[in-house]
């Protein structure tokens, strides 16, 4: 795995925006979809890529399902029941080593960039945040599988995510 992860120091920027990190939350919780991905996603369309909605990312999701998914759960549940500064401790350590499990996902996505057809130059005469945007939007949709045209909350919440990510980007 690349130690030079350029698109984990963009999830990091990203998400750690209030408004970005809170609507990624509520399409995990909500919708079951992977904050990485979908930030994965915004990074493909700002690096001018696709995600492809047949990319083989079984890799990614035997690491998440195996991995980072059974530490979340052991996090969520004992902040619910943390009554001692010992369970407070152990909830922290959790806290680091889920984030440790996001940064080996991060990774692992990461490593598919390459399968992502490369469109920055194909657009033509027209380019600029609007295109990204379409881009991100697109992007976004494939992570989580729905259909870009369709009406509904998941859509919606997908086209805020896409507005308030490439507005903090900085790119």
């Amino acid at each position: 795995m690349s130690e030079n992860n350029v698109f984990w120091n963009y999830a990091v920027a990203i998400y750690s925006t209030p408004a970005t990190a809170e609507l990624c939350l509520r399409l995990q919780n909500r919708y079951q979809l992977s904050v990485n991905s979908l930030l994965f996603a915004l990074w493909l369309a700002e690096q001018g890529r696709v995600l492809p909605a047949t990319l083989d990312d079984s890799h990614v999701r035997e690491w998440r399902e195996n991995v980072l998914e059974p530490l979340r759960l052991l996090r969520y549940q004992l902040r619910q029941s943390k009554q001692s500064r010992t369970e407070d401790d152990c909830y922290q350590q959790l806290k680091k080593a889920e984030l440790a499990a996001e940064r080996v996902e991060s990774g692992l996505l990461y490593e598919l960039r390459e399968q992502c057809p490369d469109v920055s130059g194909a657009g033509g005469e027209a380019e600029g945040l609007s295109d990204l945007n379409i881009q991100g939007y697109l992007n976004l949709c494939a992570a989580a599988g729905c259909e870009p045209g369709m009406a509904g909350d998941l859509q919606a919440l997908l086209r805020q995510l896409v507005d308030k990510a490439i507005g903090c980007s900085g790119n």
